[in-house]
């Protein structure tokens, strides 16, 4: 067992009554207990942790449904090990108003295979423009106020949001933007951009826009969480921010922990650039990478997300200039972060917080801990098997993962939702 928010690893049962753990006892003491109606898991060589939260996914429910929906992304969230999935707002029609948010959360009860929290919009169809009616919002069931993919353009309508979420108890999620400066690019801008002829995307983008937000939560109050931070000087600015004492968090996505605008090319010999390495932020240099990989080890980011942006086939045939930016990655994510342990960046203790206890505790979750009377919600994963990614037997709707045809080590054999196996094979043996 691996149990990051206790520090607790070592060889003990996990005891699910009602849904909710009610013992960890260690396995020797266990075994007397036992009860002949009691379904047993045998997990003997597996990692048992925490089921995983990502703070970052768009099921694209409502509205955009051809590329994901509540069904399939909840699988895929499951499959991937996830057992608390945070949803953006920017849907179809995007989630600012009440009645939506309401009708959304009652399609998750009744179709969601895993735990879905709804963010909100924090202005109006997340223009920027006026704030969402965020009070009504909050009572319809928001668990958090986003801006994901468009970012917020003016500081004094973030300032506004701040203050109203701080009241709300909510946090605000930032996608970090300068639209100015990234306008009409699809990749990171430099050396590699100009080879490929492809409009670039200045690292100053993010670096500016983080630095605003920054300066509207030292000024408003409030919790912000800045979203996909991809670049050196982002990274610096959230530092610094943290540093100074502020209430700001930050998470990294698994695609720019291993890759660079440097696959871009390499990928592109012959057939040109490949649209499933397209996503917002970009992917960045090797200084960047190595810097947001010693930010794991140093504390300065808080939370491994996915940002899982699933398309349909179509639009990412459409080339990489006019494809939808845009990766899936819930069904990787945790194979990805077992090989940062692999390849000796972080201990599996730091590798499986950042997966469960370091979100769950951003956005105040019941989420992410092992402990009598928490939800029974738990990861299995087997780290001696690998696998494969083949894109056609993903979970997800969608198919656009950048990680086609790589060999991924750890493969989640249960993935249990209050004391309930969604994902895995078989359901257990009785005494």
């Amino acid at each position: 067992m691996v149990n990051p928010a206790h520090r607790l690893r070592g060889r003990r049962d996990v005891v699910v009554e009602d849904g909710k753990i009610s013992a960890l006892p260690l396995s020797k003491d266990a075994q007397n207990d036992r009860q002949a109606s009691d379904v047993i898991l045998d997990a003997e060589n597996c990692l048992v942790m925490p089921g995983l939260v990502d703070l970052h996914v768009h099921l694209r429910q409502p509205g955009m449904t051809a590329a994901e929906d509540l069904v399939s992304g909840t699988r895929a969230a499951a499959a991937g090990g996830f057992t608390t999935i945070v949803c953006q707002p920017n849907t179809k029609p995007v989630l600012d108003h009440p009645r939506l948010l309401q009708k959304l959360n009652a399609d998750i009860r009744s179709l969601a295979l895993v735990r879905v929290i709804a963010s909100a919009a924090l202005s109006v169809g997340l223009r920027g423009q006026s704030l969402s009616p965020l009070a009504d919002l909050a009572k319809a069931g928001a668990g958090a106020l986003s801006d994901d993919g468009v970012g917020t353009r003016d500081p004094r309508l973030l300032r506004s949001a701040l203050r109203a979420a701080q009241d709300l108890d909510l946090t605000v999620l930032v996608h970090c933007e300068d639209h100015e400066q990234s306008a009409g690019g699809v990749m990171t801008a430099g050396v590699v951009a100009r080879r490929l002829g492809l409009a670039g995307i200045p690292a100053a983008a993010e670096r500016l826009a983080t630095q605003r937000a920054i300066g509207a939560l030292r000024r408003a109050g409030g919790r912000l969480h800045i979203q996909h931070v991809s670049t050196v000087g982002a990274l610096a600015a959230i530092r610094r921010a943290k540093a100074e004492g502020l209430p700001v968090s930050c998470e990294v996505t698994p695609h720019h922990l291993f890759l660079t605008a440097q696959d871009i090319e390499i990928r592109a010999q012959g057939a040109g650039p490949d649209s499933n390495l397209k996503m917002n932020p970009p992917l960045r240099s090797r200084r960047d990478l190595e810097a947001l990989r010693r930010g794991l080890t140093d504390g300065s980011i808080d939370a491994i997300a996915t940002d899982h942006a699933p398309h349909t086939r179509a639009a990412k045939a459409l080339g990489f200039v006019k494809a939808p930016f845009g990766v899936t990655g819930m069904e990787t994510a945790l194979s990805l972060t077992l090989r940062l342990v692999n390849e000796g960046v972080l201990t599996l203790n730091q590798a499986i917080s950042l997966l469960t206890v370091g979100p769950a505790r951003l956005l105040q979750l019941p989420a992410g801990v092992l402990r009598p009377g928490a939800p029974a919600d738990l990861t299995v994963v087997d780290p001696k098997k690998n696998w494969r990614v083949v894109p056609a037997k993903m979970k997800s709707r969608s198919r656009n993962t950048s990680f086609s045809g790589w060999e991924m080590p750890g493969k989640v054999k249960w993935t249990i939702v209050g004391g309930k196996i969604v994902i895995g094979s078989g359901s257990g043996t009785r005494r």
